[in-house]
């Protein structure tokens, strides 16, 4: 195809000069609205484009197969036989053939056609009823990964900018941080293989999910205690880890670390050139897989350069384009291009921000009309700022905020507190998205920045009884060698909370029914055998609780003059101690199940009509595994128990509650059965218990030949973890180093760590360490030869599959 992308870049056009921002293009549309990817050879479409089908379940076109479709010939056959001229005229027409007859349901890729005049104003016009996204990569990278001399790639750099021109969406493909060889290929027979796309395939999918409204108000958890349920404006004392882009330039903030200390992440631009939209798209992508929290972008309108009036709305064009989840906006700017970008904000809120001068009235009149006309405008969300010249102003604006919050009706959440040095008690007690410092920044602070981090503001919650300590346990059998209080216990320090997380002295179910009733209880994890017994003294539970039929959390249910407070105000007063009226039950079991599946799923093992499972055992592991499963949307689970009976009627439990979809979960008899469907299972779940009961056997399972036989391999779930490296994991890795397909293996440690995770923000609702919660786990896990070494331990922080020594 080198010849065709010689004559091809030479017809290149030159980009046009960028507009004003004062006709932002439009960002909302019909939820089946179908996609068009567009970029440069190299920068990702293909992969991506799998990726975005899969996640939406649409058909995914390309080009090259289009034109075959089309012309009967493949691109080069067609280049051959009619030469270059004609291939452009006809590859051109196929194209816009391409788009107009698949307006929706669709994700396509666009090839080099797309940097030529006439598919650029195509596209321009597309734009106006579906997402067009520029797809954006490190040059370099390309440049390696095509092996291009630099003329060509100085011809795609000059070409790429035309993008921007024709799309209303763009994306910057970070690349993963894989154990690779020198030639960029991960070798899938070896211990430390990991799909290669695992990270920007989780980047991407939650793109196009937020940019088509997928998960705007929408999410699987469905429960007001799930952070992911509820967005961070709406929650209590909420932060955001304020990183300026000239900070990131300057290598001044160690990424990984950002994981926790904020709600989201403020990412204020204080720099623009020409070169700044490429830089600003890969700081954000960068952000968002370090940090996994939603983005605010605002600008510092003080910077050379950023705050004249063009620079300014571009800059805010380009922030709709990335589809952060907020953007802050300037008040005191022009009126009528402010309201340009609110219309076309798409599914970004817009943060109508004003900063007071010292010598401004102090949170008076003036206040309440600014925040008012916010709301006029449009505005999902109203920061007000002052810079404090004594303490006396942190009352006022107090007294301002609970004059908002009095209003009649619903109004834009409230964000107002003082900067500088004197407005620190202000900023503690404002209860949403406060701007917060971090240790990971470091560099000069600009005068106004943030100085106190979210540990110094919780820390303040707890000290001025704001906020109470409580007392989590947990309770059951076998618990003296749970790993739960090293990593709750480091977590709630880590976020300067007062909690405590203990082990019961004497556990027994009378004793859980004492602690369960102290005021300062908090909650509990609970594990076998109790999970029965303490399911029937629930006065509430979730409905995947009801679903699963069981649980492993308990939290309290606190009220007043016996009446129970609706679950929404339990969650706000959660970190707050109270008469506990009753328990609500809740199961994160299948959460860190469905986490460990859908990190380790690769595109070509998506969970489609064809998937195929195995569960392995019938107990509460087992169930929370085959609703995890069916959340994500396979309808074909087998189930293999030693006890038939009691995989019979797991079978019956689920196909009663999937009973629209027929019977989705079968019960397999024995291990010398062949397997009795066309498709081999390529998502594998062993529940087969650590510590056995009479019913169960010890955790030696092994998967019978024939059920092996899925040709793209998939995942392994090992759900137990005593011991950690199981005779099924031994297996598996000989037959991926025999066959070199590429099984993916989970063992017990990640499940216990990532429903931990979820434990620890449903009972706190605060975003949890997931590093350092990992690292306890790891740290503290003593095996059959003893703890990890410290190396073994990074490894794995770094997600490298490490085989562990029997």
């Amino acid at each position: 195809m080198k010849p065709i992308v010689s004559d091809m870049l030479n017809k290149v056009q030159s980009p046009e000069p960028s507009t004003n921002g004062s006709k932002p293009a439009p960002r909302t549309f019909p939820p089946d609205a179908s996609i068009v990817l567009v970029g440069i050879r190299g920068c990702g479409k293909r992969s991506l484009g799998f990726v975005a089908a899969t996640a939406l379940k649409r058909r995914f076109i390309t080009e090259d197969h289009y034109f075959r479709e089309v012309t009967n010939l493949t691109r080069q056959e067609y280049l051959k036989q009619h030469g270059s001229q004609e291939f452009q005229r006809r590859d051109i027409e196929v194209l816009k053939m391409m788009l107009d007859n698949h307006r929706t349901g669709c994700v396509m890729e666009c090839g080099l056609g797309s940097m030529t005049r006439p598919v650029q104003e195509h596209l321009r016009r597309y734009a106006r009823a579906n997402p067009v996204i520029h797809l954006v990569r490190d040059m370099g990278r390309i440049q390696q990964l095509l092996g291009l001399e630099d003329q060509a790639m100085r011809l795609f750099k000059e070409g790429d900018p035309l993008h921007r021109m024709c799309s209303n969406f763009e994306f910057y493909n970070v690349e993963d941080r894989t154990r690779a060889s020198d030639d960029g290929s991960p070798d899938r027979r070896s211990a430390d293989y990991s799909f290669k796309l695992q990270e920007v395939k989780e980047d991407f999918t939650r793109f196009v999910q937020f940019i088509t409204g997928l998960d705007v108000n929408y999410s699987s958890y469905d429960s007001p205690f799930v952070l992911l349920e509820t967005p961070p404006e709406l929650r209590s004392f909420t932060h955001a880890i304020f990183v300026r882009s000239t900070d990131l330039i300057a290598d001044n903030v160690k990424l990984a670390e950002l994981e926790s200390g904020g709600d989201a992440i403020e990412l204020c631009v204080d720099r623009w050139s020409t070169e700044m939209p490429a830089t600003i798209s890969k700081q954000v992508s960068v952000l968002r897989r370090n940090a996994r929290a939603p983005i605010i972008l605002s600008i510092d309108t003080s910077a050379t350069g950023v705050g004249a009036t063009a620079p300014y709305f571009n800059i805010l064009e380009h922030g709709l384009r990335l589809g952060v989840e907020y953007l802050a906006v300037d008040l005191t700017q022009d009126r009528i291009q402010l309201a340009s970008i609110v219309r076309g904000r798409g599914n970004t809120k817009i943060i109508g921000q004003q900063v007071f001068s010292p010598t401004s009235s102090v949170w008076g009149p003036d206040s309440v009309t600014i925040y008012h006309d916010a709301e006029t405008l449009g505005c999902q969300l109203v920061r007000l700022l002052r810079v404090a010249t004594a303490r006396e102003d942190n009352s006022a604006v107090i007294e301002f905020s609970n004059k908002i919050r009095a209003l009649p009706g619903n109004h834009p959440p409230l964000i107002a507190y003082n900067i500088g040095a004197l407005g620190r008690t202000s900023q503690v007690f404002n209860s949403t998205l406060t701007s917060v410092s971090h240790p990971a920044i470091s560099g000069s602070k600009h005068e106004h920045d943030p100085t106190i981090t979210s540990h110094d503001a919780v820390r303040a919650l707890f000290q001025s009884y704001i906020l109470d300590p409580l007392k989590f346990y947990i309770s059951g059998e076998s618990v003296a060698y749970s790993l739960s209080p090293a990593m709750h216990n480091a977590a709630y320090q880590h976020c300067g909370m007062g909690h405590t997380y203990s082990i019961p002295p004497a556990p027994s179910l009378a004793v859980l029914d004492q602690i369960g009733r102290d005021p300062h209880f908090g909650g509990s994890s609970v594990v076998q055998p109790w999970r029965v017994a303490v399911y029937q003294k629930l006065a509430s539970k979730s409905r995947h609780a009801e679903a699963i039929g069981a649980i492993n959390t308990i939290m309290p249910l606190r009220g007043n003059d016996g009446t129970i407070f609706p679950l929404t105000e339990q969650a706000s007063r959660r970190n707050q101690a109270g008469r506990v009226l009753g328990w609500y039950g809740e199961n994160t079991d299948w959460v860190g199940i469905m986490t460990c599946i859908t990190r380790h799923l690769s595109p070509r093992n998506a969970i489609s009509a064809r998937t195929t499972a195995l569960v392995i055992g019938a107990g509460g592991m087992a169930r929370a595994a085959i609703y995890a499963m069916l959340r994500l949307g396979c309808r074909k689970i087998f189930i293999y128990n030693r006890t038939r009976m009691r995989a019979e009627e797991v079978a019956r439990h689920f196909n009663s509650w999937a009973a629209e979809d027929g019977d989705v979960v079968r019960v397999l008899g024995s291990l010398k059965q062949d397997w009795p469907d066309d498709v081999q299972p390529s998502l594998v779940a062993s529940c087969v218990p650590a510590d056995p009961d009479r019913d169960e056997p010890p955790a030696n399972f092994e998967m019978p030949d024939q059920w092996l036989g899925s040709t793209t391999g998939g995942v392994i779930l090992e759900l137990a973890y005593k011991p950690l490296d199981t005779p099924l994991l031994r297996q598996m890795r000989r037959l991926r180093s025999e066959t070199g397909r590429p099984w993916v293996l989970s063992d017990g440690l990640e499940n216990v760590t990532e429903q931990g995770i979820a434990q620890f923000e449903l009972m706190t609702g605060r975003k949890a360490p997931r590093r350092l919660m990992t690292y306890e786990v790891l740290r503290n896990y003593v095996g059959d030869s003893g703890r990890f070494d410290e190396k073994t331990i990074q490894a794995r922080l770094d997600g490298v599959e490490v085989e562990v020594e029997t």
